[in-house]
């Protein structure tokens, strides 16, 4: 098993280009400032493993993110263009980050709500663009088929492996579906790569449609003035918290945001960020400095002093 694991990563190292999901950010390392992802945050829960694979047939090939790595880098990718990078914690089934270029002059343009999936979280060989529902099913039907995945077992069945390897609407109960990267950062085709469940997290709804809301829109209509460039990056902390008993999906306990504002040279002009807690009553925190916003977090988080979101701003 460690050995397939190991020739997977092998693989997807080599043919990194051609899908979504791989070791690193390399395809869509533009997302982050100087090229540089964030560092140090190794929170991410292993891949919840599959009960008895041994009594499976074919298990290496058919299961759902077997032996699959987390976090997994997620280069968003919707048609054939790159729009933003996600680190996605299968454990959790949450992304705990998203990072992006804001496009500052843009104009929203947000079409529909949330409805893509990830196939590549599912198997490695799936197509990498965002597909919804009906799109992924069918890639997994049709992978099935050509692998030899009877789905008389249940655990090769195409719902039940999209609901192993990843969230699903209806796996958010109460809470809203809270964007990491919002859509109306973006104009156009990259304003409706962010409706994927990949970019989302249980979120509270007040605190989704009131404070963290209002914030965004601070951040695009405001903080964004005199810069050429602005890189976000937003998270969220887990928690011991869970939509419900099955410990599918976490539900963190703050949401954060730290940006970047540079020069038309890509010199730092000013960084800063917010943080908020996850509740009906939370407050947001804005800092006019990302450096204090990564020493909370560090408490937060519980990682130590190697966690760093922007490399030099």
């Amino acid at each position: 098993m460690v050995t397939l694991s190991l020739l997977s990563l092998c693989l997807l190292s080599l043919l990194g280009a051609r899908g979504e999901v791989a070791p690193n950010f390399d395809n869509c390392k533009d997302s982050f400032f100087r090229n540089t992802p964030v560092s140090g945050l190794n929170i991410a829960l292993p891949t919840p493993p599959e009960p008895n694979p041994e009594d499976l047939k074919n298990p290496e090939k058919c299961l759902s993110a077997y032996n699959a790595a987390s976090p997994a880098y997620i280069c968003q990718r919707n048609g054939n263009h790159y729009y933003f990078a996600t680190l996605y914690d299968r454990g959790r089934r949450i992304p705990l980050y998203s990072a992006y270029e804001m496009d500052i002059k843009g104009v929203p343009d947000r079409e529909g709500s949330i409805v893509y999936y990830e196939p590549q979280l599912v198997h490695p060989d799936l197509p990498p663009q965002q597909m919804d529902k009906r799109g992924s099913l069918g890639e997994i039907k049709k992978y099935n088929e050509n692998i030899g995945c009877s789905e008389r077992s249940p655990q090769y069945r195409q719902n039940y492996k999209l609901g192993w390897s990843q969230a699903l609407n209806d796996n958010f109960g109460s809470y809203d579906r809270g964007h990491l990267n919002p859509a109306g950062h973006h104009k156009e085709d990259a304003s409706k790569a962010t409706m994927t469940h990949t970019n989302v997290a249980p979120q509270d709804g007040k605190m989704n449609n009131g404070p963290w809301n209002q914030y965004e829109k601070k951040l695009k209509d405001v903080l964004s003035v005199g810069c050429s460039k602005m890189y976000v990056v937003t998270g969220v902390v887990p928690s011991t918290t869970w939509v419900d008993q099955n410990k599918r999906v976490n539900v963190p306990s703050h949401y954060w945001n730290a940006y970047c504002c540079t020069d038309n040279n890509d010199k730092p002009l000013k960084s800063g960020g917010a943080l908020g807690p996850n509740t009906d009553q939370g407050v947001v925190t804005e800092y006019n400095s990302v450096t204090v916003l990564e020493t909370e977090l560090r408490g937060l988080l519980n990682v130590d002093n190697n966690f760093n979101i922007f490399n030099g701003c």
